[in-house]
């Protein structure tokens, strides 16, 4: 055999032995195994974009399957989109102790065309689904009552297009109610599930953020208060004005919003569920929309000026307005829980020329949100986190909710639909917390579940 000869067979042996390998490699990663890992401490999105550090990640043509946690031995994600397909709304379910410790966190969530509800906890991040039963055609919902119900929205075309409004109820006792009872078999690994019928063709309601066991709904120009369990309800609000969207910080205060639109005046009230008294707070102000919070003390609004939304804080107490000057809409913000003078908003990179905020709810203008806090007593904004440094895709942040210890912040890409969490506190490698015989390490960031099904699903309109 000549010189060249054996030259050829060792290189030809040699990238055999490395192609094969690499293909041993790839088919036998175990399943759990994340493509791309974060050092403790630092955060990346589970899939390609860019690293912590900004530097470009190849996206793998086969990527990580949905239901497969990223490797838990390193610290988890700080950013993480926690389903691949649209989801009608996202909410909390947290579990306490008797003295009132978190125990554990976990995000709910229903997807949009099928119904299905899941699970995912924030201490591995993996999804499981928890009710064998399908719902189609769900357009929205709103998380309430610690997660244990949903209020979902849809339109039934067997009736002409009708509205239709249901509660579900998971994991509840069997009960009959008055109107209908989920009748559909369950597993022993699934959750039962109970409905409960609301009126048909209602515009718009909110759920109350303390925790209590109460929603609001309009129906024509009159409001109406009822809970989670039953059909009873009661009357608290009418008006021949029909275009409200109403909040419901806490038991004693509903707030009702009129409708915005760029160039239409717009006004806030606040209404008291037991006396039924309407107070005005705010009023003459273009495309007006609001937050309250908790408490009803302070109220972030926006208005469009020169074209643009303006974010504006007026304190209801000391009757007193300070500009903020950050450039968002208080839809895409939540007031903390824990620091109650503080919120998380989800602030545009840029603002694309458009008529705000009509453009932006008829979904004909996209954002790429960084998130920002701003504290309400210094006036002092700060931008948390730039997206883009965690890998992640233009995040078009809308329904933003917090945990009661404001260490998570659940919210939905209004582009894709799709439900996401981050970390307001770097998460702890599950290692540690394995090892660990105090619980406490794992929860530490922000929300509150999300109070208004907000006016994005145009179809419901």
């Amino acid at each position: 055999m000549t010189r060249n000869n054996i030259i050829i067979s060792v290189a030809t042996l040699l990238l055999a032995i490395i192609l094969g390998g690499g293909y041993w490699y790839v088919t036998k990663t175990p399943a759990g195994k994340a493509l791309f890992e974060s050092f403790p401490g630092e955060s990346t999105v589970r899939e390609g974009g860019a690293t912590a550090g900004g530097e470009p990640t190849p996206t793998p043509d086969d990527a990580t399957p949905v239901d497969i946690p990223p490797n838990t031995s390193s610290a988890l994600p700080r950013l993480y989109e926690l389903h691949k397909a649209p989801v009608a709304g996202v909410g909390f379910a947290e579990t306490k102790d008797k003295k009132g410790f978190i125990m554990s966190i976990s995000a709910r969530y229903i997807e949009r065309g099928l119904g299905h509800i899941y699970e995912t906890p924030f201490s591995t991040y993996t999804e499981s689904r928890i009710v064998n039963e399908t719902r189609l055609s769900i357009a929205e919902a709103a998380w309430g009552n610690n997660g244990k119900s949903a209020v979902v929205r849809f339109i039934d075309d067997k009736e002409g297009g009708v509205i239709k409004t249901r509660i579900i109820n998971i994991g509840a006792p069997s009960i009959s109610f008055a109107r209908g009872t989920s009748t559909e078999s369950v597993a022993n690994d699934f959750l039962k599930t109970e409905e409960v019928y609301l009126p048909d063709y209602i515009p718009f309601l909110a759920l109350a953020q303390d925790g209590a066991d109460k929603l609001f709904y309009l129906g024509g120009g009159d409001g109406f208060t009822t809970n989670f369990k039953d059909t009873s309800f009661s009357k608290v609000f009418s008006s021949t004005f029909t275009e409200w969207l109403p909040q419901f910080p806490n038991q004693k205060l509903i707030t009702l919003t009129t409708k915005p639109s760029e160039k239409v005046f717009g006004y806030l009230f606040f209404l008291n569920p037991s006396t039924k008294s309407v107070t005005k707070v705010l009023g003459g102000i273009n495309g007006l929309t609001t937050l309250t919070s908790p408490d009803g003390k302070l109220v972030l609004y926006s208005e469009i000026k020169s074209g643009s939304p303006e974010l504006s804080l007026y304190d209801t107490v000391k009757k007193e307005t300070r500009q903020l000057y950050v450039q968002t809409l208080p839809e895409k913000c939540v007031w903390g829980i824990k620091k109650t003078t503080v919120v998380y908003c989800a602030v545009p990179q840029t603002l694309p020329r458009a008529s705000y905020p009509d453009q932006w709810y008829q979904g004909l203008v996209s954002f790429s949100d960084d998130l920002w806090e701003v504290d309400a007593k210094t006036f002092i904004a700060r931008r948390m986190v730039e997206t883009k440094t965690l890998g992640a895709p233009a995040l078009d942040m809308t329904n933003l909710s917090l945990s009661s210890d404001d260490a998570y912040l659940l919210f939905m890409n209004k582009a894709s639909g799709t439900p996401w969490v981050y970390s307001v506190i770097p998460p702890v490698p599950q290692r540690l917390v394995e090892n660990s015989q105090a619980v406490a390490p794992i929860a530490t960031p922000t929300s509150v579940p999300p109070s208004v099904i907000t006016s994005d699903m145009q179809k419901l309109r």
